[in-house]
């Protein structure tokens, strides 16, 4: 079983590569230490954005076990953290979004509260507002704010000028492609 400070451990001397953030995060699903991966995500922590690397992989590979710990994980979107971070979170938002707002039934729809998806709300705009230098994070946030306001109707009338400001600051085709997408579906 891995130990929280071997987990840390692991984490500190992790670099950015895909095939140990699959390691590590499939370690902590099969050693059930979510919980451990999920404290070390926090603001406070000195490896939060590598718990954060590895807390995406776990969730893209084990979609049910990490959702077991939405309490934890949907918590980490009210906190600062930093790009890097952000990301992994802002992937993790717009996966289970786009499946809780789907016409499909999914279990998402049933495991999410209203809370853990005001908390999506507050880390997306925060990563609108705060990490506008980062393509990726800022398509994903958008894409989830996009879902988010089919529920939640004061979304809209703030998203559609953040994204309007944005697509004048930012020079990235990435971004501008998925904006406009957005701004194309709110509108129609």
């Amino acid at each position: 079983m891995i130990k929280k400070i071997d987990l840390e451990t692991e984490l500190n001397a992790l670099k950015a590569y895909k095939k140990e953030r699959v390691r590590i995060g499939t370690l902590v699903v099969k050693e059930n230490c979510i919980p451990e991966l999920v404290s070390l995500c926090t603001v406070d922590s000195k490896v939060s954005h590598q718990a954060c690397w590895c807390l995406e992989q776990s969730f893209l590979l084990f979609p049910d076990a990490t959702m077991k710990h939405i309490d934890g994980i949907a918590n980490l979107y009210n906190q600062e953290l930093n790009s890097s971070a952000m990301r992994s979170l802002s992937k993790i938002a717009s996966v289970i979004t786009k499946k809780y707002y789907s016409k499909r039934s999914h279990p998402f729809q049933k495991q999410l509260t209203k809370e853990h998806r005001e908390h999506f709300v507050t880390g997306c705009f925060y990563t609108l507002i705060t990490h506008t230098d980062c393509t990726a994070n800022m398509a994903m946030a958008t894409s989830s704010l996009y879902e988010l306001g089919k529920e939640f109707e004061w979304i809209y009338p703030e998203l559609v000028p953040t994204i309007e400001r944005l697509l004048t600051q930012t020079k990235t085709k990435g971004y501008r492609a998925s904006a406009a997408k957005v701004l194309d579906a709110i509108n129609t």
